[in-house]
């Protein structure tokens, strides 16, 4: 009677197993008649892109042939039918720009179906800069209806930028197919008449004038500080608001000297992570020398417990304290000390 049973359920659309073989243990020596699950299964026409499941029955039969006092029925309604999703196309519109340092630029990306070449309005958009560690992002831009969005840049030094979609439950997630650079191009140096005299030239260069016999080979030298530490101010000034966070060394949040360091390996240079270190890495300048970029370090030796960067006019770019942002400050003391990074 089991063996028709079985033959039975195979020809009417139901499938019987063993329930011992369904949990995937080994039947015992118990002696008693193993039980058997009958489940009847409806499939939809559509089997592997639409498909339903209707009149669930399960029923546990004893060995005497009688139906349980229990049942489960399942009724599936819904029917969904699966669509696979969209790839898209992103892209920088203008992806090699020359410009001057500090000259706004817009930079423009495009999104859209990569099959239609429709354009994908109100997408969200991550611009990401690459920074000497990797690419972070930046800056969340949403597409207009033709598919497109932009933002201003202002660069000091040669940069690359690149964007990420993550994708929506109909579009696929895509990095830009090609990566923005914008060059940074030196201002042409401005002709000198051929009687100019040194004064001139140290006007035109912002150094001051030495009576030093190895004045020419100074001037240089301050020269190319005072346009590293005038890029560093510049950098210091676009993470004002910031919080501060103890330990945090950027791009969302700083301490004092993870906001220096941070600032300064953009530029190339590598510093040290305490103010302590800081200090320790980089050259002694007098309080009447400093320059626009130069570290203003407060504490003594062996104590340093805090710095900021020099913007001029008695003010440092400075992560203050706990609860407080990156901001300008003035340098509210006459004891401290000053470090240039070489």
């Amino acid at each position: 009677m089991k063996a028709r049973a079985a033959v039975a359920a195979m020809t009417t659309g139901t499938v019987a197993v063993s329930g011992v073989a369904l949990a995937g243990c080994a039947p015992t020596d118990s002696g008693m008649d193993e039980a058997t699950v009958s489940s009847p299964v409806t499939l939809g026409s559509q089997f592997g892109s639409q498909a339903s499941l209707a009149n669930l029955r399960t029923s546990v039969i004893n060995s005497a042939g009688a139906t349980g006092p229990a049942s489960i029925t399942s009724h599936v309604i819904d029917q969904t039918e699966l669509h696979p999703k969209s790839d898209v196309a992103l892209k920088v519109t203008n992806p090699d720009v020359s410009v001057r340092a500090d000259q706004p630029v817009e930079m423009g990306f495009s999104l859209q179906d990569e099959q239609t070449h429709t354009p994908l309005a109100n997408q969200l958009i991550k611009v990401q800069v690459k920074l000497p560690d990797g690419w972070a992002t930046f800056k969340h831009l949403y597409t207009n209806d033709q598919g497109f969005a932009s933002y201003t840049a202002k660069v000091l030094t040669t940069t690359q930028i690149t964007a990420v979609f993550d994708g929506t439950d109909a579009l696929r997630s895509a990095h830009s197919a090609n990566v923005g650079t914008m060059t940074v191009i030196p201002d042409p140096t401005p002709a000198l008449p051929a009687q100019a005299s040194r004064s001139t030239v140290r006007s035109a260069l912002q150094v001051p004038d030495t009576t030093s016999t190895n004045s020419a080979s100074a001037g240089t030298t301050d020269a190319t500080a005072s346009s590293l530490g005038q890029r560093a101010v510049y950098l210091a000034s676009q993470q004002a608001g910031k919080p501060y966070v103890y330990g945090a060394e950027g791009p969302y949040s700083f301490d004092c000297s993870g906001l220096v360091q941070y600032v300064f390996k953009q530029l190339g240079r590598s510093l040290p992570r305490t103010a302590e270190e800081q200090y320790a890495a980089t050259t002694r300048i007098s309080q009447y020398n400093k320059q626009i970029g130069d570290l203003i370090f407060f504490g003594e030796p062996g104590n340093i417990y805090h710095e900021g960067i020099y913007a001029g006019d008695g003010m440092i770019w400075v992560a203050p304290k706990s609860g407080d942002v990156v901001k300008l400050e003035s340098i509210w003391t006459t004891s401290y000390s000053v470090g240039r990074v070489s």
